[in-house]
């Protein structure tokens, strides 16, 4: 039978755009696989990156210049031995390359020896001056092979900042123990609760404080040393009182870096001062009236060529603003001289009531008036 030429070619050429149409189906599924599979890989690998902690990169930054303190308080004798007392007491932080080191003053108080423990390795350190004020200490290491901390600003800090504090709770067994938490509060004055320091500015944080932390680092979330834990508030919640967690505080690090320095170089902190002996005046009423006095700065003495005594203010003022700004507390008073160098003045407003201490209880008390005096600052 004869073939028709025409209708063959025809038939072929259905067959070849079927076997491609096939093929190309085909491939293309293939490409379309590849490529999900691609992207399950991408979205894989984006979510084990959104997972991975962030506090890593930052404790294995940052614990490197945590270190243990170990202190001797003295000697004891037993089976006929003599031996140091010595115990584990806090934590430190290297804060210079050349090996000081930054403490709390009640960690190393009293003590007769100091070492800085690193590992299992421990060194004998130099007390290089404390200031109990503001409860911090620095020690000199030089055998301490240990990378300096890098410094942060604390002025910088913001309430719901991660903190990341790192020390040795519970001595050599916890050594460089990190717990997170965030800053809870700036600013804090924590004299109201006993606490034996002059800092009333306190970085306040939830993440756990405990034994052994004291001296250590609180560090944000970049690595850097942003202040020294210092205390926490805790109780039991027994007898009625308010149990307490959370609570612990730190030294912000720009007032550490400020004592430090003049601990290393005067051995002793220098604090601003204007020469004035103070009293805090409790009142119901912050303006003066017949009955009582306002809330105010009682100044109960004036040192002799003092700045204060050059500038005009006597003994019997009351203190009412500093810098333009009310204040009402010795504190308050102290951080505004404080905040000035060696020479600046700070301005100094006084209510001066003539005679002020020998108005009788039963007496309506006079008016006085207000006085403004721009004061010195002295660096003793």
């Amino acid at each position: 039978m004869k073939t028709n030429s025409k209708w063959m070619k025809w038939l072929c050429a259905a067959l070849a755009v079927a076997v491609v149409g096939v093929g190309g189906w085909t491939i293309a599924n293939q490409n379309t696989a590849a490529s999900a599979e691609s992207v399950l890989l991408q979205n894989a690998a984006s979510t084990a990156d959104m997972l991975e902690s962030p506090f890593k990169a930052a404790y294995e930054k940052a614990s490197q210049s945590v270190v243990g303190i170990e202190i001797s308080t003295g000697t004891s004798v037993a089976n006929g031995r003599i031996s140091s007392l010595t115990a584990f007491v806090g934590s430190g932080v290297v804060v210079s390359d050349d090996s000081y080191v930054v403490t709390n003053n009640h960690v190393i108080e009293d003590a007769d020896s100091i070492f800085i423990i690193v590992g299992e390795e421990e060194y004998p350190a130099e007390l290089v001056a404390t200031d109990a004020d503001s409860d911090v200490a620095v020690l000199l290491c030089k055998d301490l092979d240990v990378p300096a901390a890098t410094l942060g600003d604390s002025d910088q800090l913001s309430v719901g900042d991660w903190a990341l504090v790192i020390g040795n709770p519970l001595g050599e067994a916890f050594s460089n123990t990190l717990t997170v938490g965030v800053v809870s509060g700036l600013g804090r004055d924590v004299s109201s609760v006993g606490a034996d320091t002059d800092v009333t500015n306190f970085i306040q944080t939830n993440a756990e404080i405990n034994s052994g932390n004291s001296g250590g680092g609180l560090f944000n979330i970049n690595g850097e040393l942003v202040g020294i834990t210092s205390m926490k508030l805790s109780n039991n919640g027994y007898f009625g009182s308010a149990a307490i967690e959370g609570i612990g505080f730190a030294i912000p690090i720009n007032t550490v870096k400020d004592v430090a320095d003049d601990l290393i170089e005067f051995g002793e902190r220098q604090y601003p001062r204007i020469g004035v002996t103070v009293r805090d005046i409790e009142s119901n009423s912050d303006e003066p009236t017949e009955e009582v006095l306002p809330r105010s700065i009682w100044v109960v003495e004036v040192e002799k060529d003092s700045p204060a005594e050059e500038a005009g203010i006597e003994a019997n003022d009351l203190i009412v603003e500093a810098d333009g700004e009310r204040v009402y507390t010795s504190s308050e008073l102290q951080d505004v001289i404080r905040g000035h160098a060696d020479g600046e003045t700070v301005s100094i407003t006084v209510y001066r009531i003539p005679n002020l201490t020998q108005i009788r209880a039963d007496e309506d008390i006079p008016e006085g008036e207000y006085l403004t005096f721009d004061v010195e600052v002295s660096v003793d």
